[in-house]
């Protein structure tokens, strides 16, 4: 088992069939771009950096898609029972089935809306400051946030394999934490993105530590990929572009994934959720501050970025076996494989 002692920015613990790379504490440069592939960046100012869930926008396509193969199957099952149900003049009864499944399928549809809504309510924001350098972090048992030094924030690339008959697929998780008050060992809370790769893993930490490290013009825009004004765009060009046939298709696939409202509903959670998951106290700490009281970063850290440097400068890659990682106790360690990650 992995204590957080053990933990630094750039070491590595590995086995047959787990890995894990450490981006902090003392998270040192990358040296990788900054890019934000599973959207998860919600709001970016001069002061702070916005980090939540993910679009509803998709989750809510695949479950109307979902909905819709049900009723159209149905229907058609309907339609089949046309001529056995006219012979003897009931064929009313399809208009009650039919409207049944239809009231059904759509009070389940919107039932898991409002559910996913107001568990989205209870997954508040992690919210990044760099002018004080500092986290807020709602890991405390009573969902409010608990604020720590940015460099103490701990946080790893986790990569498991995925063994099957054939292959094994690696499967990487980037994760948000922080040190347990209780335990000496352990840690509080945990916010995951699957990134697939780990080189995905660590462009989508490499949004964060620029935006602290160097300002909001190093780090992504948040995402406008998913958005109603983005939508309504790409079919105006799609109509130029596509013949009547696929025209057609297209709108068949976005009705049967009631993509307007998914868009739709996507706009109304970006600007809805901040204002009920952030708290006034944290929204106090949000304001700016005069430069002259911006926090600075540490000596500590400072000298692991510059033995980070040093050893990109001679060709070395963040996680490289040899690379030497800068250990506030000893100052310099070496990458060990040896010992046993846990399960990302």
């Amino acid at each position: 088992m992995i204590s957080r002692q053990q933990m630094m920015a750039g070491k590595i613990f590995k086995d047959k069939l787990n890995r894990i790379l450490v981006l902090s504490p003392l998270p040192i440069e990358t040296q990788h771009n900054a890019h934000d592939g599973a959207h998860i960046i919600k709001a970016k100012t001069d002061v702070y950096l916005d980090i939540g869930h993910k679009s509803v926008c998709e989750g809510t396509e695949n479950l109307a898609l979902m909905i819709n193969i049900v009723n159209v199957g149905f229907g058609g099952a309907l339609l089949l029972s046309y001529f056995w149900l006219e012979m003897r003049g009931g064929t009313y009864y399809l208009l009650y089935w039919l409207f049944g499944t239809l009231i059904g399928t759509h009070f389940l549809y919107f039932q898991s809306i409002i559910r996913n809504y107001f568990s989205l309510k209870q997954f508040k924001f992690i919210r990044f400051n760099r002018q004080r350098r500092e986290v807020a972090l709602p890991f405390t048992d009573t969902q409010d946030f608990v604020i720590i030094p940015w460099e103490k924030l701990y946080a790893w690339a986790g990569t498991s394999m995925m063994i099957t008959e054939s292959t094994a697929i690696p499967l990487s998780t980037l994760t948000i934490t922080m040190a347990s008050p209780t335990d000496a060992t352990d840690f509080k809370g945990r916010y995951e993105v699957a990134g697939g790769e780990e080189i995905n893993c660590i462009m989508q930490w490499e949004c964060i530590r620029a935006f602290m490290e160097d300002g909001p013009d190093a780090c992504p825009e948040p995402s406008k990929v998913n958005t109603l004004t983005e939508y309504k765009a790409a079919r105006r060009q799609m109509r130029k572009e596509l013949g009547p046939w696929q025209w057609i298709k297209q709108k068949l696939i976005d009705w049967l994934h009631y993509s307007y409202f998914a868009h739709w509903l996507s706009d109304w959670h970006e600007k809805k959720l901040p204002k009920v998951t952030i708290p006034e106290n944290i929204k106090r700490w949000s304001e700016p501050i005069p430069e002259d009281q911006w926090q600075q970063p540490s000596d500590e850290f400072m000298e692991a970025n510059f033995l980070a440097h040093d050893f990109y400068d001679v060709g070395g890659h963040l996680g490289d076996v040899n690379m030497p990682v800068y250990d506030p106790r000893k100052k310099v360690t070496f990458n060990q494989q040896e010992k046993k990650p846990d399960e990302p």
